[in-house]
């Protein structure tokens, strides 16, 4: 029963996923068919301990494009929850880590793995991509 309990408690901590920001710290790339490109920087953020901050960015084959954004990634003071933050439209939705329940109010998804990161919210009943795409180097 002890070796079956073990094997049991070593198998749930080989399975844990980790937390967002070491699934997310990062540089990754979306390269697109048409010669275009959207890339996402998670780094830390400066101004605020333990968080990243994420800048997304659109180039076309004539430089930098208009499609951008920048997000933070931080813990909610006294708890234990992730939020997603934009920035720019300064709205935040609590990261879904494995919790069922309701989506009121809206939640991010955060699927991370190695080499792939796809980023989407759920505000109603729509889903939005933030971004998709693969590991790349930071330069």
């Amino acid at each position: 029963m002890r070796a079956l309990l073990a094997a049991v408690l070593v198998a749930s901590c080989a399975t844990a996923v980790a937390p967002p920001p070491n699934r997310l710290a990062g540089c990754w790339i979306d390269r697109k068919p048409d010669n275009t490109a959207v890339t996402m920087r998670w780094l830390p953020d400066p101004e605020v301990p333990g968080a990243l901050r994420g800048d997304r960015m659109s180039y076309t084959p004539q430089g930098v494009g208009e499609d951008r954004g920048s997000y933070t990634l931080r813990q909610e003071a006294g708890t234990e929850a992730w939020m997603l933050c934009n920035l720019t439209a300064e709205r935040c939705w609590q990261v879904a880590e494995g919790e069922s329940g309701s989506l009121e109010g809206g939640r991010a998804f955060i699927d991370a793995t190695r080499e792939r990161l796809r980023i989407s919210l759920i505000d109603g009943a729509v889903e939005r991509i933030i971004f998709q795409g693969a590991r790349d180097g930071c330069d």
